[in-house]
């Protein structure tokens, strides 16, 4: 039960998530709003762990995996992903982050020596399937002009970093720290490469007084980072890192439903023919794991 509500929980989450970022770009560079988002969710981890009393000192080669976690998953990811969104539609953003499930299997297997299940492939190309039909228009209007292949390549790139993190988040090492003090680092580490990054960029840094601006950055640095990645990375121990990115497949369905109330987003056959292709992946996967499930012997 816990898995699935914390499965659930990082759909809802970073579904929404993609309207709140629209509300970040604007008067802020990208480069500084990452920065705002990060150095927040950090600070509030941090505050957590010594409010629970968990342990922040580790040796200095333990800091290997949060920092690389945090350079790859936290940084890395957000920078390619805000990067290449500047040149390609949201749609077309969602699809390459639906190849995350396919990449975190095969990351899965080659480093971390997961069983590559056939039911897990099934699922995830029925998910990006039913992706392609839901963006369909998108995907008829895009050319290889010089900007759009740019973004296309800038948010693949995003794609293999964010899977790489999802390795990193899941090795052994990184298992050997509590999870809110490994959290805590990586946010510490990633809003760290996002201000190096920032500086390197030469944009000043600015603010927004806004309500939206404000609201939004602290959801998606509350909300969408320091509690979603939480449950995200808890996940990853649970189920493994390829079930656990199958959310990838789901997140964009829940934030074209939120397009749809607040910015008029008009469905159509194919749409509704990809969602269910969507959920019947995701059905796969929930049967997938507890046939699993089934044939383990129960612990005390």
């Amino acid at each position: 039960m816990r898995v699935t509500l914390a499965f659930i929980g990082c759909v809802l989450i970073w579904g929404s998530t993609w309207y709140a970022i629209e509300l970040q770009l604007g008067v802020v560079p990208k480069e500084w709003s990452l920065v705002y988002r990060f150095g927040i969710a950090s600070s509030t981890l941090f505050l957590v762990c010594l409010i629970r009393k968990e342990r922040l000192r580790f040796p200095l080669h333990q800091h290997l995996w949060p920092a690389c976690t945090g350079l790859f998953l936290f940084s890395a990811t957000y920078v390619l992903t805000y990067s290449g969104a500047e040149y390609l539609t949201s749609g077309l953003v969602a699809i390459t982050f639906a190849l995350l499930s396919f990449l975190n299997i095969i990351n899965g297997r080659l480093f971390l020596g997961n069983t590559i299940k056939p039911s897990a492939l099934v699922a995830a190309l029925l998910g990006i399937l039913g992706l392609v039909l839901i963006f369909k228009p998108e995907i008829d209007s895009f050319t290889l002009d010089d900007e759009a292949f740019r973004g296309l390549l800038l948010c693949l790139g995003a794609a293999i970093v964010c899977s790489f993190g999802n390795t990193f988040a899941g090795t052994s090492g990184s298992r050997q720290m509590p999870l809110f003090s490994f959290n805590a680092w990586a946010l510490g580490y990633g809003a760290l490469f996002n201000v190096i990054y920032a500086l390197y960029s030469g944009k000043p840094a600015g603010f927004d007084p806004t309500v939206s601006y404000v609201g939004s950055l602290l959801y998606l640095a509350i909300v969408g980072t320091v509690i979603a990645f939480s449950m995200y990375i808890w996940l990853i121990e649970q189920i493994g890192i390829g079930r656990a990115a199958y959310m990838s497949v789901l997140t964009p369905v829940i934030a074209l439903l939120i397009s749809t109330v607040f910015e008029g987003y008009i469905w159509n056959m194919y749409a509704f023919v990809g969602l269910a292709l969507v959920m019947g992946g995701n059905l796969l996967v929930a049967w997938s794991r507890g046939k699993t499930a089934q044939a383990q012997p129960v612990k005390p």
